[in-house]
């Protein structure tokens, strides 16, 4: 059976997947990887949150660009240690070994590279620490966070909604967030999320399941 023929009926039984091909094509036309270190208001006064860190290919560009303190999160044990080791002589780029979601515990983590996940099905063999985002983000200075990315593999359908309950959703100036799609449910759920950041924050552009950007409102600032 032909490539083409194997899709067709994947995406026959699972819709969401279609959804996913068009959005990464796009995407892929539209060269969107470019915005995703396109910050011209940045500098180094400025706080990134670096939400999913792995190897720190993000962060490193933001830092390297702009001057800014970035903090790193990243709860898998392995790509922690490196990543303490990589920014060891760097005072403006803070590992947090650790994730954020909406209650601090352990989690069970698959060991794929760059898409390692709690969510996604792997087979966890990985014990990572998680601090409850209002806990953290209660005790965390300045007050605003001039950008975060979050690409965390699922985890975003908590720790969005938790920072959200806790009121803190308002001191991200931007959110780059890259949703996950393991399972059909998770499309209503990313619009659920959606609609709540739409209180606060406008969205600059969205490649669904992908990558989208969220700037928050002027009355919200």
């Amino acid at each position: 059976m032909s490539k083409k023929i194997r899709r067709f009926f994947r995406e026959a039984l699972h819709p969401h997947l279609k959804i996913h091909r068009r959005e990464h094509a796009r995407w892929l036309a539209d060269n969107g990887e470019a915005m995703r270190t396109n910050f011209p208001a940045l500098g180094p006064d400025s706080t990134v949150f670096d939400i999913g860190g792995f190897t720190g290919g993000w962060a490193d560009a933001i830092h390297s660009r702009y001057g800014c303190t970035v903090h790193v999160f990243e709860p898998h044990p392995r790509f922690a240690a490196d990543l303490e080791s990589k920014y060891s002589a760097n005072d403006k780029v803070h590992v947090r070994a650790f994730a954020l979601g909406s209650e601090s515990g352990k989690l069970t983590l698959s060991d794929d590279g760059d898409a390692s996940s709690a969510l996604s099905g792997g087979e966890g063999n990985l014990t990572g620490n998680v601090i409850a985002a209002s806990r953290f983000m209660a005790d965390f200075t300045p007050t605003t966070i001039d950008l975060a990315k979050i690409n965390i593999e699922g985890g975003e359908y908590d720790l969005l909604p938790a920072l959200a309950r806790a009121g803190q959703l308002e001191r991200f100036a931007m959110l780059q967030v890259q949703f996950h799609m393991f399972e059909k449910h998770q499309m209503a759920e990313r619009d659920a999320i959606r609609d709540e950041l739409a209180k606060t924050h406008n969205c600059d552009w969205s490649y669904d399941f992908v990558w989208e950007q969220w700037t928050l409102k002027e009355q919200a600032a």
